[in-house]
């Protein structure tokens, strides 16, 4: 008989680094980028998929906190440590061998854009060729054009980062850019753009445009499998639809 009360108190012990774990609280990271996720003038973190978190959070009876930061600092974060999850996260077949994708929360779809008063005759992204297409170094996009055949030699052109990307297009160092176009007019004006001299040029409709709540690899499965079975509730209940409601989205439109 103590012999298994020996051997109870040694698996308790054992299991007690994972307990603590998966009751600690979950980081949720996002870039600033509205209305999805972003700082108030509070610096508190808002937006539609803040409140989906919240949601999800309350409907598995999790403890969590959202942070809003730089996107490489949220990806180091998602990356290194194991309760750390992005809110939104473009799904590629690549990140799928990465990460845990728990499930979609949103469309980003992507375009071509330039300038108004330069025209192209686009069809499909092999009819840009030749043209000085760009987008910032290290973004899935950049792996995609070059995937289609885009060269540093030739018609691809790379920026550090989104601001100084959209200023090589005005400047007409570049024809077009690969993005979406969420919060492009917001972005456009924080930099002292004026959005209305740009427009789409081209939808690429096979670019991915699924954005997922994703995990770090090590969180433990238990909890994946709650968090993915209370982002479906929030959908079949219609919290989710009426969440887009409320920040007057809808999932097609961008």
């Amino acid at each position: 008989m103590r012999a298994c009360f020996v051997l109870l108190a040694w698996l308790l012990m054992l299991a007690l680094p994972t307990l603590a774990w998966s009751s600690a609280p979950l980081r949720f990271v996002a870039e600033d980028l509205y209305p999805l996720h972003f700082a108030d003038s509070e610096k508190q973190p808002r937006g539609f998929l803040v409140d989906v978190v919240n949601v999800v959070l309350a409907q598995c009876r999790c403890q969590g906190q959202v942070e809003i930061m730089p996107q490489a600092r949220a990806f180091k974060e998602l990356r290194t440590t194991p309760n750390t999850l992005m809110i939104s996260l473009l799904k590629t077949p690549q990140r799928e061998t990465e990460f845990i994708f728990l499930g979609s929360v949103f469309n980003a779809h992507a375009y071509l854009v330039g300038l108004k008063e330069r025209q192209f005759k686009l069809t499909d992204l092999q009819s840009a060729r030749g043209l000085r297409v760009s987008t910032v170094r290290g973004y899935y996009s950049h792996q995609y054009l070059q995937k289609a055949g885009f060269s540093l030699q030739h018609d691809l052109v790379l920026a550090p980062e989104p601001a100084s990307l959209m200023k090589m297009l005005y400047k007409q160092r570049t024809d077009l850019v690969l993005t979406n176009t969420l919060s492009l007019d917001k972005e456009l004006r924080s930099i002292g753009l004026d959005p209305n001299r740009l427009e789409k040029k081209l939808h690429l409709p096979e670019f991915p445009s699924e954005l997922h709540i994703t995990a770090n690899k090590k969180l433990p499965a238990d909890l994946a499998i709650r968090l993915r079975q209370s982002l479906k509730a929030i959908k079949a209940s219609g919290q989710y639809q009426a969440l887009l409601n409320k920040w007057q989205l809808t999932l097609s439109a961008y």
